[in-house]
């Protein structure tokens, strides 16, 4: 086979397609990097000596290209862009969201040697994050955990800790393999509670059951709600609280994490 020599490449179509087959272009890839990286589209490549639209369009209609999962990257390589076709293709790169993207690279000899010039390129669009819209009640409750994680603060008591965030709950580990003491809150119903949520383990949950009247003695009277319905159970106990009155946090905060204290000590009398 013939080995095709760049200026060879520039005396017809067919030249210059088998050359950049043989001969990738690195100022191309590189170029188009940092967008597959971020995307991992596919990038189809056209070329023509004189830059053509009917050669874009074919490209486009061709069956491989229609049935990619998502649009793909277009590298076109010519050697005379048009102006008329360059502000149409702008134009398209504008207006894309980021699905669609065109790159045009002008080809050149560089003395025996084939260079290119990146003409077009789209904008390296950074998707955002759309940002979280903290409710009223979300904003009760971040208020209140904030409070609370202060007050744990002060009394010293880390192994209660938690991060301030808007919802409704908290998690806490207790060293016990699928269970864990959960914090919740609720400004509906204006409640705090600590609860031993108990993950996959029913027999656990009926262990306890069998210590109900001695632990509701320490305690106070709980929820224990084990469904068959669900794999998961929890034995809760409320404090009725006012979340309308902030100024009260610190306190119903104190009165949640020294519930919380007296429950993992009480259940793990019978663990």
């Amino acid at each position: 086979m013939t080995t095709i020599t760049a200026e060879q490449a520039l005396k017809s179509k067919q030249n210059f397609s088998e050359f950049l087959e043989n001969n990738t272009p690195v100022q191309v890839t590189s170029t188009i990097a940092d967008y597959q990286a971020k995307s991992g589209k596919v990038v189809v490549t056209l070329t023509d000596l004189t830059q053509n639209f009917d050669t874009f369009v074919d490209v486009v209609n061709d069956p491989t290209v229609l049935e990619l999962p998502q649009k793909p990257y277009f590298a076109w390589i010519v050697t005379n862009p048009k102006e008329r076709i360059m502000n149409v293709l702008k134009v398209v790169n504008e207006s894309s969201t980021g699905d669609l993207g065109i790159f045009v690279f002008k080809a050149f000899l560089n003395g025996d040697k084939m260079d290119f010039e990146c003409l077009l390129k789209p904008e390296l669009k950074e998707k955002q994050k759309k940002a979280k819209t903290i409710t009223k009640t979300g904003g009760i409750q971040y208020d209140y955990w904030k409070v609370y994680s202060e007050i744990c603060d002060e009394m010293g008591e880390g192994d209660y800790q938690i991060k301030p965030a808007s919802q409704h709950y908290q998690n806490i580990p207790i060293g016990l393999k699928g269970a864990y003491i959960k914090q919740t809150i609720s400004v509906k119903d204006n409640y705090v509670a600590s609860e031993l949520f108990i993950g996959d383990n029913k027999q656990l949950f009926a262990d306890l059951k069998e210590h109900e009247k001695e632990i509701e003695k320490e305690l106070g009277t709980l929820t224990w709600d084990c469904k068959d319905s669900n794999k998961s159970c929890f034995i809760r106990r409320m404090i009725f609280v006012d979340f309308t009155n902030p100024d009260r946090y610190a306190e119903f905060a104190k009165q949640q994490i020294e519930l919380a204290i007296k429950v993992r000590e009480t259940f793990f009398k019978y663990i």
